[in-house]
C-alpha cells in the first residue's frame, strides 16, 4: 500500500490535500493522534469501518450504497456537498470500480479533498474551476 493509499478517508475524502492536513493542525483520519481528523470530531464512519474492519465505505459488506447508511449521510454532510457540490459517494464508488491506488492518483493529480461534481458556488466566485488546480 502507497502513503497516497494511506491519506484516503473512511469516508472517501483525500487527506493530502485537505487545508487542517497541510497546515499541520490535522494528522487524518487515519491516525491515532489526538490530531486525527480534527475537523470531523463526530464523524461516525472511521468507527464503524474500523469495528468491521474495513478500509473504507468501498468495503462496506452491511449496505449495497452509501446512500443507505444514516452514518454516511447525516444531514449536515448533506447540506455542505450540495453547496460544495460534491459528492463523497462517487468517491466510494471509484475505489470499488477502480481501486484505491488509482482513487488515489485521480485525487493527487486534480489537487481534491472531496470528489467534485461541478464547480461549486465558491468556485465559481472566486475564479477557480473544478478542471484547475
Amino acid at each position: 500500500m502507497t502513503d497516497d493509499e494511506q491519506l484516503i478517508a473512511y469516508c472517501g475524502l483525500y487527506c493530502k490535500f485537505c487545508p487542517a492536513f497541510i497546515s499541520g493542525k490535522c494528522d487524518g483520519c487515519r491516525s491515532n493522534s489526538a490530531k486525527s481528523a480534527v475537523v470531523y470530531k463526530a464523524c461516525q464512519v472511521k468507527p464503524c469501518c474500523v469495528e468491521h474492519g474495513f478500509f473504507t465505505c468501498a468495503d462496506c459488506t452491511i449496505y449495497a450504497s452509501t446512500k443507505e447508511c444514516k452514518k454516511y449521510n447525516p444531514l449536515l454532510l448533506k447540506i455542505a456537498s450540495w453547496v460544495e457540490s460534491s459528492d463523497r459517494s462517487k468517491a466510494i464508488e471509484m475505489i470499488k470500480t477502480k481501486g484505491r491506488a488509482e482513487f488515489a492518483a485521480f485525487m493527487k493529480d486534480k489537487h481534491w479533498v472531496c470528489f467534485k461534481t461541478k464547480d461549486s458556488f465558491f468556485n465559481k466566485k472566486y475564479g477557480k474551476k473544478v478542471n484547475e488546480k
